[in-house]
């Protein structure tokens, strides 16, 4: 079975059986899918051991059984399954609704720094995690500054202040939100875009310095996940809004 789709059963199970063990999660993952086969047990032994040094699973199910292979769900795993966040947690899905909200293709930028993001957040590098998703997030206000440049010259409008504001990444957010509000936007788009521009320049300027150097910011789990699960309605809102630009006609 592929990895993705292992992890994805799995959080499935746990959801109903958060105190169980290895064996029972298998027995639970082999009657959900016809798809699963003896050999598939190494890869998830390898999901569980990614869940426990992420902090999702501990060893133990009660006083009696309080060693591996017995394990239940944290309490920080129980927060990410109920509250929707375990998705930061499934990169595979995570990347999948990115590309689905955003229709950037796979091989992007925008992805490829994503899925580096990730990997570092599941190791528990958050500093580098932090870096990686403001260096996606440049990537989203990249693309919408370059389709407001684009809708400039179609509608024979000034571009001078957004292309000097791509030699710049703290000056993109800013730009495309003066330029945006020029824009007569559809009532939900216009109630979004500024509020997600807004963050996505923030979560760039967390990673630089008031002269606009790199910087490696302070970060812990909690503040890390919260960026990862605003993030994809932030780039959502922008790719809304560059396709707004490129399809709405002139005028």
């Amino acid at each position: 079975m592929d990895k993705g789709d292992l992890r994805s059963l799995v959080l499935d199970v746990l959801r109903k059986t958060p105190q169980t063990h290895f064996r029972a999660i298998e027995n639970d993952v082999r009657r959900l899918s016809e798809a699963y086969e003896k050999r598939d047990v190494l890869l998830l032994n390898e999901v569980l051991w990614e869940m426990l040094l992420q902090g999702l699973l501990a060893p133990g199910k009660n006083s009696l059984n309080p060693d591996l292979p017995f394990v239940h769900v944290t309490v920080y795993g129980a927060q990410c399954l109920d509250g929707g966040a375990v998705v930061a947690h499934d990169p595979d899905r995570y990347v999948e609704r990115l590309i689905e909200q955003t229709g950037v293709e796979e091989g992007s930028p925008l992805v490829g720094a994503v899925e580096t993001a990730l990997r570092s957040f599941l190791d528990h590098r958050f500093p580098a995690a932090l870096i990686l998703l403001a260096r996606a997030a440049e990537q989203a206000l990249h693309d919408l500054v370059d389709a407001l440049i684009r809708r400039g010259r179609r509608d024979g409008h000034g571009i001078k202040r957004l292309q000097a504001s791509t030699q710049d990444a703290m000056k993109l957010g800013p730009t495309a939100r003066r330029s945006l509000a020029g824009y007569n936007l559809p009532d939900g788009l216009a109630e979004d875009v500024l509020g997600h521009i807004d963050g996505l320049t923030a979560l760039i300027e967390a990673t630089r310095t008031r002269r606009r150097r790199p910087r490696i910011p302070s970060a812990d789990r909690d503040g890390t996940l919260a960026r990862f699960l605003l993030f994809l309605d932030q780039c959502r809102v922008a790719y809304d809004a560059i396709r707004w630009l490129e399809g709405e006609s002139s005028g």
